[in-house]
């Protein structure tokens, strides 16, 4: 099986994964909830924070729930996260793994095996479902949801279509295209959309995969301001400034990210779309 490298492209910064600590199991994982039992154990693969696989513990009291991510640096704040809790929850662990270069169990170990935005973001989600499937017990299900390319904006301001286009990018790879709305999409594209291919390709039968989907919305000023907070903090304090500009922003053009954000934040009108594509692999 091929390594995956031991990085996440946007980086693991406390400005970074601050969005990532948005996320719950009844929202990011309200898809998988109807799916548990009590007694079940579930793998959270790319947990990063933690407050997905935290926030599963509640819903299997005599299970488990284990998450894993690639360095001991988003461990260490999953960790922290879990102290922090009150009550603490006793059937959580966390620990670095690696789908890509093997996980650190045996077959048939779980009953769910999750990950969210993470296929979109490694060279090969066809081997990572193939390593999920071998962890998880058969009967058992394999969870994945994964944004869809491209997002959706109003107003779409120019410095958000930058910050599109370098976002894009920086997972995917270089384009040679404005921004990812012009097709065709550059080779090795990925994104959510196209999952339920990937599980496919990696073994489960087609008849037993659900294709599903929600659409997480920003739309109020409530909705707006912290989500803009979020995105222009990567900028500033999460390294993502010189990952764009290594890709060919100019500090004009992360100044124009910046402030369009702070337009599109402000303006009554403003609207942001994710399609997120949510698949249940039975095993």
């Amino acid at each position: 099986m091929s390594a995956q490298p031991q990085n996440y492209t946007q980086g693991h910064h406390r400005a970074v994964t601050a969005n990532h600590a948005t996320r719950r199991a009844e929202v990011e994982g309200a898809f998988v909830l109807p799916h548990l039992k009590p007694d079940h154990h579930i793998l959270d693969v790319g947990c990063g924070p933690g407050t997905i696989s935290t926030s599963f513990a509640k819903y299997v009291p005599s299970g488990t729930v284990t998450g894993i991510d690639l360095t001991p640096e988003v461990i260490q704040q999953a960790r922290e996260l879990l102290s922090h809790q009150s009550p603490q929850p006793t059937n959580v662990t966390f620990s670095t793994g690696n789908v890509l270069a093997g996980l650190p169990f045996a077959d048939a170990s779980f009953d769910v095996v999750f990950c969210h935005q993470v296929l979109n973001h490694i060279h090969d989600p066809v081997a990572a479902l193939r390593e999920m499937k071998r962890v998880c017990k058969p009967g058992g299900v394999v969870a994945a949801r994964e944004g869809d390319f491209p997002f959706r904006w109003v107003p779409y301001l120019p410095g958000i279509q930058l910050f599109q286009k370098y976002l894009y990018e920086m997972v995917m790879g270089p384009t040679d295209h404005a921004h990812p709305d012009s097709p065709p999409h550059p080779p090795g594209h990925r994104s959510g959309s196209l999952t339920h291919v990937w599980a496919r390709q990696a073994g489960f039968d087609p008849l037993k995969i659900e294709k599903g989907a929600s659409v997480q919305l920003y739309r109020t000023p409530e909705e707006r301001k912290p989500y803009c907070e979020l995105m222009t903090g990567r900028l500033v304090a999460g390294g993502h400034k010189d990952l764009y500009m290594k890709l060919g922003a100019s500090e004009q053009d992360i100044e124009m990210m910046i402030t369009d954000f702070k337009r599109w934040a402000d303006d009554v009108d403003g609207w942001h779309a994710i399609l997120q594509c949510e698949t249940i692999c039975r095993a």
